[in-house]
């Protein structure tokens, strides 16, 4: 039997947004305001692009690679393996633990990772001390050929306030091997250990690093059966 689920955060004004010490934060604001000429509410929304549920594009590491315009929507409709890896507080994510899938993840062209971080949403610790992969990580799966790779919490790489970020590698490795990254997905628990029919699609916006991305899952018939 089918059952559709939602990978998706809801955003609102008490989502996190990203943690960019020194830089002010980009709060989520959405205005609602009347037009007397036409008789209609109208919104005007605001926030970072990078923060709720998104994908980043290639020119968000290199501003001379593609933005969300260009970003293939082919490559974010397919079978996905969602990855159970329970993780804990600034826990790397090793080769090892994907090795252990390996035959699950052959042959799909997309990873969500669950640490059950989601868990997590909207405190401090949420934002600050997220686990992340390490380099050797993101090579494996590139290797396999996966095309686009999520995770419940804000990204890859190490949280900008910890001992561990060096930089941006897996942002570095993974838009540059030719695979999109989806951060702050929801609700992966509801489909752990199991291969989903993924449909997410980007926002088309000219020239943006990145898109808010509406993230659905279909378990229970493939993609390519559809």
């Amino acid at each position: 039997m089918e059952k559709w689920v939602d990978f998706s955060h809801t955003f609102d004004s008490n989502m996190p947004v990203p943690d960019w010490p020194g830089i002010e934060r980009q709060e989520f604001t959405l205005k609602s305001f009347y037009v007397e000429l036409n008789g209609l509410w109208q919104n005007y929304l605001s926030f970072n692009i990078h923060s709720g549920t998104h994908i980043d594009a290639p020119s968000h590491f290199d501003n001379r690679l593609i933005s969300s315009e260009s970003i293939m929507y082919e490559d974010l409709i397919g079978d996905c393996f969602i990855l159970p890896l329970n993780k804990s507080s600034l826990e790397s994510i090793e080769v090892e633990e994907l090795n252990r899938h390996k035959s699950k993840l052959k042959g799909k062209s997309m990873v969500f990772i669950s640490t059950l971080w989601e868990e997590k949403w909207g405190t401090k610790q949420y934002e600050q001390e997220y686990p992340f992969l390490t380099e050797a990580a993101g090579n494996f799966l590139l290797d396999l050929g996966i095309k686009v790779i999520g995770i419940d919490t804000p990204g890859p790489d190490a949280p900008l306030r910890s001992p561990f970020r060096k930089g941006s590698p897996l942002h570095k490795i993974l838009l540059t091997g030719g695979c999109y990254i989806i951060e702050n997905l929801y609700n992966l628990k509801a489909a752990r250990d199991m291969v989903v029919s993924v449909f997410a699609l980007p926002l088309k916006i000219k020239g943006a690093t990145g898109s808010p991305t509406r993230v659905i899952g279909k378990i229970g018939v493939s993609a390519h059966e559809e």
